[in-house]
């Protein structure tokens, strides 16, 4: 049977994969969407996601506007990354798909209503999650586990020290930490392990249907920057590893159980890093910390993009 989840996502390129693999896979079902501002605005973010459930014709899919900023209210841009749109410069038809009048926080809380046991998949900053959790505290009986993509346990990619989502919004990841739920975090560390040349994702073999071909097409802005930041073309795939540890939990093969406090002092360098502590009291929360992946199984999993591709779909650049 089917595990039902809810995705809270800042729809950048590597979002939008891990919402694919989803859609794609039989062992969950995809309850809503959830949107919040970080690697990209929040009207991208909203486009991007609506354009993507329009594409695979699952408009049935309810899509939530969250919040517009950090709980701070500091704002970070990450276009260079995931392209001018957040969405590797890639346009989608919303064939009229839109959000619903509900906000994020009030369509976590009556997706999970409706859902007991649902578990929460955080693909970008927590500050959703944050004011959910706060407005409706009903939900921690009714998420069963959230399972995240944040922190970095050795070298960030924000700050050497701090990974981007827990940097957007630390004080987020905090509050989310202590929650008391069990909480699962993919690291940053998995994703540089994880970390995939070029040429063996063209191995993969997705193109030729349109999932397949929107797969490549969001790829190239990412590969472009790592080869600007990196000197290869390799490309990251830090919330599409995320989905797939919940997929197959045989993705996750380095795991261990950690307290984590998150530095929120404005005036530290180490502001938004992720510290391992061994007093429980020190901590915001425990986690389940995932710091490697089996890429083959990971493989596995990517190449139902190719095989649950939507029949017809229509893909064009902001530039055509």
């Amino acid at each position: 049977m089917a595990e039902n989840i809810y995705i809270d996502t800042d729809c950048g390129v590597d979002d939008a994969v891990a919402i694919m693999l989803a859609l794609s896979s039989p062992e969950v079902s995809l309850k809503g969407v959830g949107c919040v501002a970080g690697n990209t605005c929040l009207d991208n973010v909203v486009n991007n996601v609506c354009g993507l459930l329009a594409f695979y014709d699952r408009q049935d899919i309810p899509v939530y506007r969250g919040c517009s900023t950090s709980l701070t209210r500091i704002k970070h841009d990450s276009s260079g990354i995931h392209g001018e749109n957040g969405f590797g410069n890639v346009v989608l038809d919303k064939k009229g798909k839109d959000v619903e009048s509900q906000n994020a926080a009030e369509g976590l809380y009556l997706t999970a209503k409706a859902n007991p046991g649902l578990k929460l998949v955080t693909l970008g900053p927590l500050t959703n999650i944050a004011v959910a959790f706060n407005l409706y505290p009903e939900l921690n009986e009714l998420v069963s586990e959230i399972i995240m993509m944040g922190a970095a346990i050795g070298r960030g990619n924000v700050t050497p020290f701090a990974e981007f989502n827990f940097f957007f919004d630390p004080e987020a990841a905090a509050f989310c930490l202590g929650t008391g739920l069990p909480v699962k975090i993919l690291t940053w560390d998995a994703t540089v392990a994880g970390m995939m040349p070029e040429a063996d994702f063209f191995d993969l073999g997705l193109s030729g249907v349109p999932a397949g071909d929107l797969f490549y097409k969001m790829q190239e802005v990412y590969v472009d920057f790592n080869e600007r930041q990196r000197g290869s073309r390799v490309c990251g795939f830090p919330d599409p590893l995320t989905a797939a540890c919940l997929i197959d939990s045989a993705v996750a093969v380095e795991k261990e159980e950690m307290y984590l406090k998150i530095i929120l002092d404005h005036n530290d360098e180490r502001r938004g890093a992720s510290v391992r502590v061994n007093n429980p009291e020190e901590a915001d929360g425990e986690a389940q910390v995932i710091m490697k992946c089996d890429l083959n199984r990971f493989s596995i999993l990517l190449k139902r993009i190719r095989e649950k591709s939507p029949k017809t779909g229509d893909i064009r650049m902001m530039n055509e």
